[in-house]
């Protein structure tokens, strides 16, 4: 099975990047792939697209570099800030959370405030809306917010705490959606960089602003029409009624169905043939939500979906088992070579 450098995959994680400013994530993938034999790009969109080899079909996998976040709406008179959501987060895991705004002068760290149980005497237990929390950085008015950098408009960055589980199988943290994913395409990138292939084209996608309607991949599916493409990503683990026997630890899984999607047979076929070569174990789910493969169908690109079961999806302590990813990243190389 193929070694995870959990130092590489904590740094994946741990850099910023949220939808409409994934900068900082961005930069850490160029760092990351340059000096490849390839040809990379950056759209106007901020999607990183790095090519292989020079002749041939082209076949793409994709991951998405966004995580969810949150921006600033206004600053009122007691130095408390507003914001608004960027992607599905569940309102129930806001409150008490620590963020980092990144300001006119840096970064500025605050929480998002949650009324102390000591005064809740009349023993409410409702879950407080995103629209009546406050992000609180220690200012006192509206002037002194201010003049610490903090203005509307601004993106917010959740604090990332980062734990080894089970002796070194797991690993939580937040932003393994899709960060596990950007991941295994950066490991796909080191072969790459030493065997481009020959019989055909291949293209790592590192796409933005999915977690908000998978923006990244739609301009992509229109400007490049790749002859098939694979997304990346993690899959909400599990509900058997919904995922069906998808189990984390159990192996990548072949992600068939989804809200938006039904996976396209040839490549789901090839998908399926790549695993039993390379003795990978893989797992079929549905699941909800969807990647970035829903946004290259609907302009007509054949699509599938390779899932990287997660548990506690868009949360703060999501687990992502290493077998899982090893598998994937062998499972992959198998497409590309095999």
């Amino acid at each position: 099975m193929v070694s995870i450098d959990l130092d590489m995959l904590k740094q994946t994680v741990m850099a910023r990047g949220i939808p409409g400013f994934e900068d900082e994530v961005r930069k850490f993938i160029l760092e990351n792939v340059s000096g490849d034999n390839s040809n990379i790009e950056v759209d106007e969109h901020g999607n990183i697209i790095v090519l292989y080899g020079g002749e041939g079909p082209l076949l793409m996998f994709a991951a998405h570099m966004d995580e969810l976040g949150l921006l600033t709406t206004n600053v009122f008179d007691d130095g408390k800030i507003s914001f608004r959501k960027l992607g599905g987060i569940d309102d129930r895991v806001l409150p008490a959370r620590h963020v980092e705004i990144r300001g006119d002068k840096g970064y500025i760290p605050g929480v998002i405030g949650f009324p102390s149980p000591h005064l809740n005497f009349e023993r409410e237990q409702n879950v407080i809306p995103w629209h009546k929390l406050r992000i609180d950085i220690g200012a006192n008015s509206k002037r002194e917010a201010v003049e610490m950098g903090v203005k509307p408009g601004q993106p917010v960055f959740f604090k990332k705490h980062w734990t080894i589980l089970a002796g070194g199988k797991a690993v939580s943290t937040r932003g393994l959606d899709d960060r596990v994913g950007v991941f295994i395409l950066l490991q796909l990138a080191r072969r790459l960089r030493t065997e481009p292939p020959r019989d055909r084209r291949v293209a790592l996608a590192f796409t933005v602003r999915e977690e908000i309607g998978l923006w990244g991949a739609y301009a992509l599916a229109a400007k490049y029409r790749p002859d098939a493409v694979i997304a990346v990503d993690t899959m909400a683990c599990c509900r058997p009624e919904i995922t069906g026997e998808m189990r984390p630890g159990g192996g990548p899984a072949l992600r068939l169905a989804d809200n938006l999607y039904i996976a396209t047979s040839k490549v789901a076929d090839m998908i399926r043939k790549s695993a039993e070569h390379a003795k990978v174990n893989l797992q079929v789910a549905t699941g909800g939500g969807s990647t970035d493969a829903s946004a290259f169908q609907r302009l007509g690109v054949p699509a599938a979906a390779i899932g990287i079961p997660l548990l506690n999806t868009h949360t703060f302590a999501e687990i992502v088992y290493l077998d899982d990813i090893a598998g994937a990243i062998k499972l992959l190389l198998e497409v590309v070579y095999g």
